[in-house]
């Protein structure tokens, strides 16, 4: 296992217990001030806090690392023209490693792509957390009286479950090319 994977694999270990103790914090927040309501306007008073602390408090224990992976990942590709860059970017979507294997460039692009390959999860994780953190908020207004807040609640949620769902292929396919380059590229 290479550094950015220790690296990322403490990060989900971390992100998990806070985002578990979020979730609890805030659904016992949620639950002692909604709990004399009637049932449904409860369970959503009550995942609503609990979806807001939990998704928070994990995407901002995620933005600590991705914040050091992205900072490394430009700093590979700084010093490099823009046709090297762009040379490098190509080889690692393709998943053709750059000859010759020990080259300057080909190192900074086996290296790019490590960074990526580890990168891209969590940027991912960190989308959908501070989704959920974000989303959490609006689980109460969506069953409220009040036209305006209901409706802006629904387009907000409505928004961030279209950006997931056309994020999500993206990120996962770059995740895979970058871990292929790396494969091909070592061996």
């Amino acid at each position: 296992m290479d550094e950015y994977g220790r690296i990322t694999r403490r990060t989900w270990r971390r992100t998990v217990v806070i985002a578990v103790v979020g979730l609890i914090v805030g659904g016992v927040a949620g639950w002692l001030v909604g709990h004399d309501a009637p049932a449904s306007p409860t369970v959503l008073a009550t995942l609503g806090p609990a979806f807001a602390l939990g998704g928070l408090a994990g995407g901002i224990s995620i933005i600590v690392t991705s914040l050091g992976i992205s900072m490394r990942m430009r700093a590979r590709m700084q010093g490099l023209p823009a046709s090297a860059r762009r040379t490098v970017t190509q080889a690692i979507k393709t998943g053709t490693p750059i000859e010759p294997a020990g080259s300057e460039l080909g190192w900074r692009a086996f290296d790019q792509a490590r960074l990526m390959a580890a990168y891209h999860p969590l940027a991912f994780g960190q989308f959908l957390l501070l989704s959920l953190g974000i989303v959490g908020p609006q689980l109460s207004l969506l069953v409220r009286e009040e036209v305006f807040s209901a409706w802006l609640s629904r387009i907000t949620c409505s928004v961030l479950v279209v950006a997931a769902v056309v994020l999500t292929p993206l990120l996962v396919r770059s995740s895979r090319r970058a871990r292929r380059y790396v494969l091909l590229a070592s061996a």
